[in-house]
């Protein structure tokens, strides 16, 4: 078989199963079995392919039909245009969570101070890693409750050669800091126990369930990292908080009740993602 016509009979199946990626997953996947860039796939459309490299793309394809994420069978996903590596320790990063990533950016009036960053709850290191990737002078400490996601994310700053610039710990929420810090940022788990049947079986099956449900009303998380924030004598002068799509108004309403938003505008503030819907929490300077 030819590899196009294996990347098609792959982009077949997938979509069958109704994963709508369908074509873009197969053309990963073979790419990943085969240790083949996208170009190369192209240029060698018409290699012939051997019966263990059929098998191989054949293994990979069942995994991605029981719903394993494709970061996970990669083992990497692209945030902010760079590669992170991911492991069942830790979310999966997504687009809408660069929404975070652009509207500190946009909030940091020199991107050449020696800014110091809070990343509560790190995951991957994504968020954090991005902001430094920006920010060459900036210096960053990650906290996540997971021990195995902080191998993960000090993996990520080593590949990214960011190593120097930044620092993991062990710690829930804000425990482990008292203010002080220039930014803080957040991507906490935000849903309510009742909202796993919904989503989407990669994220469902795969994703840390810690990392996902807060509690029973999905604002614990914001109501715990808030209430320490609100104990510091000196706060972030910027501080963004991802949350889900319907969640702003209870956001808002958890933050003003810990104090942090005093003069915060409802719509003001709050960034949509790349689908247009409320994302990001971002207090200013300002308001602090």
């Amino acid at each position: 078989m030819r590899l196009d016509q294996m990347i098609a009979e792959m982009s077949k199946a997938l979509a069958e199963e109704g994963i709508d990626t369908a074509r873009l997953d197969a053309r990963l996947l073979a790419c990943h079995g085969l240790g083949l860039s996208e170009t190369d796939a192209i240029l060698q459309f018409d290699r012939m392919l051997q019966t263990d490299e059929i098998a191989l793309l054949d293994g990979l394809l069942k995994r991605r039909l029981t719903r394993e994420p494709i970061a996970h069978i990669l083992g990497y996903r692209e945030f902010w245009g760079l590669p992170f590596r991911v492991t069942p320790d830790t979310l999966v990063p997504r687009p809408d969570s660069e929404t975070l990533v652009a509207g500190v950016l946009d909030a940091v009036e020199c991107k050449k101070a020696p800014l110091s960053i809070v990343d509560i709850g790190t995951g991957t290191g994504c968020l954090l890693l991005s902001l430094l990737s920006e920010l060459p002078n900036a210096y960053g400490i990650g906290s996540d409750i997971s021990p195995a996601a902080l191998k993960v994310a000090r993996r990520n700053a080593q590949d990214l050669a960011l190593s120097q610039r930044s620092a993991f710990l062990c710690a829930s929420y804000g425990d482990a800091f008292a203010g002080g810090m220039d930014i803080l940022i957040s991507n906490p788990p935000y849903l309510a126990a009742d909202e796993m049947d919904d989503i989407e079986k990669d994220v469902a099956a795969y994703d840390p369930s810690n990392a996902l449900v807060s509690g029973e009303t999905g604002l614990e998380a914001y109501e715990a990292l808030f209430s320490t924030i609100a104990t510091w004598h000196e706060k972030p002068s910027i501080m963004a908080f991802e949350f889900g799509y319907r969640q702003a108004d209870a956001v808002l309403a958890v933050a003003r009740k810990s104090g942090l938003t005093a003069a915060i505008g409802d719509e003001g503030h709050i960034l949509k993602d790349l689908g247009g819907q409320n994302r990001i929490l971002l207090l200013l300077p300002s308001q602090n």
